[in-house]
């Protein structure tokens, strides 16, 4: 088998996963992935905070429906990260975190006093979706597959994996890469028909039909399937803080409150009835369904 690094076993992975972009400061502790990323073409964007790099992660991931990547490296690189895995965890959107952390000679047992360290994968975890650290080398592949299983499991938000700078730039071999299919869900889960019949009659019945839309829109890029329910129904689209964009701001239905809270609006020329009242997730009337 051919020789790789630490970090060379994860962009093996992220190849896998379709990944072409990664977002993250370049520093000594992840040379191996750092190097491993131009070999196989995939563009490092860099910017000037780590904090940064994981929300750009994030809004790709909004964009494009894909992984959003970003790497951080030890100590205060980490720290840096951290109120970007806050937000991107709290927005639900699909992010995997690789940090450097310092070599397991010094950190495994920890015995305090290590220059520019901390627990990283503890402080991460009760923040993120999912948070481990690789002790040994054979474990890299099997716990990144772990991360990107957790990552496409439920609702979407941050996952992290940290990996120690002399298994991150160490020597070993390669080994085989699994398919994404062999380790994680890859299609998305089928509704139950009975469910999705119920909703079309509580909506196409509803006399005043307002749709929340939330973030699983942009995810599922669903926008166009949206837009044409919206517009089969004549009801205007507000969303959740994850789902902003989810229409543009020029379609006559599109996320404006003001278009909602009067009698004159377009909506009263679909069909008549009572006026809108405020509710728990904005503007809503008699009769209202609330999709999200």
């Amino acid at each position: 088998m051919a020789s790789t690094t630490g970090g060379g076993l994860i962009v093996d992975i992220l190849i896998a996963e379709g990944v072409e972009k990664v977002f993250g400061i370049p520093d000594g502790t992840y040379l191996g992935l750092l190097n491993a990323l131009e070999a196989h073409g995939i563009d490092l964007v860099t910017p000037r905070h780590e904090t940064t790099a994981v929300h750009m992660a994030g809004a790709y991931a909004r964009l494009t429906g894909r992984l959003g990547v970003a790497i951080a490296s030890n100590g205060p690189g980490v720290a840096n990260a951290l109120p970007g895995v806050v937000v991107e965890q709290a927005e639900g959107n699909r992010v995997l975190l690789v940090t450097s952390s310092r070599r397991t000679g010094i950190t495994a047992p920890d015995r305090g006093g290590a220059y520019q360290y901390f627990d990283q994968t503890a402080t991460i975890r009760p923040a993120a979706k999912w948070s481990e650290t690789a002790r040994e080398m054979d474990r890299i592949p099997a716990l990144a597959r772990a991360a990107l299983r957790a990552s496409y499991t439920g609702r979407p938000g941050v996952v992290h994996l940290d990996v120690p700078e002399n298994l991150m730039n160490g020597k070993t071999r390669s080994v085989p890469v699994l398919a994404p299919g062999q380790y994680r869900t890859t299609s998305s889960r089928t509704p139950d028909a009975a469910v999705v019949s119920t909703i079309a009659d509580m909506m196409s019945e509803a006399e005043l039909p307002v749709i929340h839309a939330g973030g699983g829109v942009i995810h599922a890029q669903a926008h166009d399937h949206l837009a044409s329910v919206s517009e089969a129904l004549y009801a205007p689209v507000t969303t959740s803080w994850s789902g902003r964009g989810v229409r543009t701001i020029s379609a006559g239905l599109a996320d404006h409150r003001d278009r909602v809270d009067h009698q004159g609006s377009s909506l009263s020329r679909r069909r008549s009835g009572p006026r809108f009242t405020a509710g728990r997730n904005g503007l809503v009337g008699q009769g209202t369904v609330l999709v999200e």
